[in-house]
Order: C-alpha cells, then structure tokens, then sequence
C-alpha cells in the first residue's frame, strides 16, 4: 500500500466518523411555549403524586445525612490548587464566606452522586406508562450481586471486575422486545476511562445479553440496549456516548439506517441487537414508552414537576436549613483554629503575604493531613 493510499484511507475513516458525531447532533431542542402547554395536558397528576411522595421520603431520609456525616475539615477536603485559585479570583478572605463556599460545592456534590442512585429507583421505577411491566433492576445482576454477599471488600472488588451485567442499570420487557439501559446523570459524566469499559462490556457481553435473555424471556426477540443520559440535548453532551458508538462499529455492530435512525447500530451478525443513545427529554421520553417515545414526550415533565412538589414538603419537614447553618458555622470555626500566626512564621513569609494569601495557603494545606485539622 503506498502512502498516498494509506493517507487516503485514514481521510475516509476521519471522515466517517465525524459523518457519524454529526449525523447523532442534528437534532435541536427548542423550547416553545405552545408545544409545553400540550404537554401539560398529558401529565398525570396521580405519577406526579406518587414521584413527588418518593422522592419527599428520599429527602427526609438521605439529603440531612450528606451533612451530618462531616464532621471536621477534613471532611471537606477538596482539590487544594483549584481551591486557591477559585478563592483569590472570588474573594473568599474570610472564614465565614469561605465555609459557605466549601460547604456548598461538597454538598451539591454529594448530592449530585446521590440522586444519580434516587433517579434510577424512584423516577424510572414509575415507568413505562400504561404497560404491565415496569423497569427493574435486571435479574441477572440481582443475581451476581446475591453471589458476592459473605465476600471480603477485596474478594469483591475481583468478582465485579468480571461482571457481566455490571453496565446495565435497569431493564424492561415490552411486548417481544427487551430493553436495558445504563443510566448516566448528564451530558458531561461519561469520561474516557467509562467510555472504554462501557465499550468493552457491551462489545463482549451484548451476545451473552441475549442469550440469557432468550432463556429468562422465551417470548422476547430483540434486544435493545440503550445509553440514557438523564439531562441535556444531543447537541450539549461531551461526545463520550458517541464514542461507545464509534468504538462499537468495529467490534461487530453497523449503522442500521443513517438516514431514517441515526445513531442507531445493529449487530451485523443476527441484527437482533440495537445500540443507540437517549438525551434528556428524549431519554425520559425512552423510559415513559420505550417501543413509542413519541407518545410520551411529557414524562420529563412529570419527573420536574414530582421534584418541585417533595422539595417544597421534605426541606421544611427535614429542618434542612437549621442543619446547614449549624454546619457552616462548625466549619467556619475550624477555618480560623487552622490559621497560623503571622509572628511564627519565618521572617519572609510575614513579609511576602499578606493575611489573605495565608488564609488560602492554610486552608489548602488541610488536603494533605488526616488528623489536626
């Protein structure tokens, strides 16, 4: 092959790919307040209730416990060279406003992890709409996971390494179909190292998928396996989902249609298995029918809607206010029994910072101690 043809085929294969990010990112979400109002009229108020009745108890529950398990600084531990940076740039120069700051990023944070784990049991378990089925956690994984109990945290940490359906979160079947998806917050959480296991597991396990499918659902022929992302556009997300797509036209899957289901991949073998993406409106959409998204583009609604009902409930009945305050206060103490005092530092130092930059430097040394701080 000479240069001029191998140059060539890397141009056509560049070309392709990026044909295919394109072709996955035409769609546009634009609001319109018309369409939202017809929206509305499909929302039922009985899922809204029960979401909304979940997702309080979940509140009551699990959001006082991401504050009140911090204890001490060194609970709050975070990135120190981010921390100094994001300090001098926001005028953080005081203990109090820096504790709020602190205080903040860890808890959003936490709760960021957290209701990825609420939204998988308490919004997708209400769905799909007007089916006898419901999604569930797959039985397969139930299964693994039942095997794992009695094993050290070492023993298990080997055992999931060879995890078949550890990808998948949730599943459902509807009518000869099986549809199993695995669940990401937003459109910036998938990253590098998640992109190569997600394509290794579905490149190696997705023939094992229908098997054991095939022998737990006799009546289901065709599997689909879906990569939901449960906020953002096609046209917001760091392009990771396509990626696994990308990675997965070489591992035995093509383009089932470009033109009429793009992004859509097929097993070139049986074409019984499809692998595609769902972005927010469209992912809740997916999970309210998943055989006729388009009938329910208002689930994502209903999700927002039961959220702003328990919040207005759970903070108040949670006395969440009342322990954030007493946090911030703790911390705030903690950030000025850290500082040093100027008259015990070397004479250059006392001379090269003033209080703020010492205020900074002290408080991003607590990233390097366990004790004391």
């Amino acid at each position: 092959m000479t240069k001029k043809t191998a140059s060539k085929k890397i141009a056509e294969k560049k070309t392709a790919k990026n044909s295919f990010y394109k072709c996955c990112k035409t769609k546009n979400q634009v609001f319109n307040s018309t369409e939202i109002n017809k929206l509305f009229k499909q929302v039922s108020q009985e899922r809204v209730e029960l979401i909304a009745n979940q997702i309080t108890q979940y509140i009551q529950t699990n959001v006082p416990n991401h504050f009140n398990k911090r204890e001490g600084l060194a609970d709050y531990r975070t990135n120190p060279y981010v921390l100094m940076t994001t300090a001098s740039v926001l005028n953080l120069d005081d203990a109090d406003r820096f504790a709020n700051f602190l205080f903040n990023i860890k808890f959003y944070m936490a709760l960021e992890t957290s209701f990825g784990k609420s939204i998988e049991s308490t919004f997708v378990g209400q769905y799909p709409i007007m089916m006898q089925n419901r999604w569930i956690d797959p039985l397969e994984k139930i299964a693994e996971s039942t095997l794992l109990e009695g094993l050290s945290d070492e023993e298990k940490a080997v055992e999931r390494s060879q995890s078949v359906w550890r990808e998948i979160d949730k599943s459902v079947v509807v009518s000869d179909h099986r549809y199993l998806t695995t669940i990401k917050s937003g459109p910036n959480t998938i990253n590098d190292t998640q992109v190569a296991a997600m394509t290794d597991a579905i490149a190696g396990h997705y023939k094992t998928w229908i098997k054991e499918t095939n022998k737990r659902y006799p009546s289901v022929k065709k599997l689909d396996i879906v990569i939901g992302l449960t906020y953002g556009t096609d046209k917001t997300t760091n392009n990771k989902e396509n990626q696994i797509l990308v990675k997965l036209l070489k591992k035995g899957f093509v383009e089932e249609d470009r033109e009429h289901l793009p992004g859509v991949l097929i097993d070139s073998d049986t074409r019984s298995v499809r692998i595609y993406r769902r972005v927010g409106r469209d992912f809740w959409a997916f999970i309210g029918n998943p055989q006729k998204p388009n009938n329910s583009q208002f689930v994502f609604l209903e999700i927002l809607l039961g959220l702003a009902k328990a919040l207005a409930v759970g903070v108040e009945a949670a006395s969440i206010e009342e322990g954030i305050n007493k946090k911030m206060r703790d911390l705030s103490a903690a950030l000025i029994k850290l500082q040093l005092p100027q008259d015990r530092l070397p004479k250059w130092m006392s001379e090269s910072f003033d209080k703020d930059e010492l205020f900074w430097f002290t408080t991003a040394m607590s990233a390097f101690f366990d004790e004391g701080i």
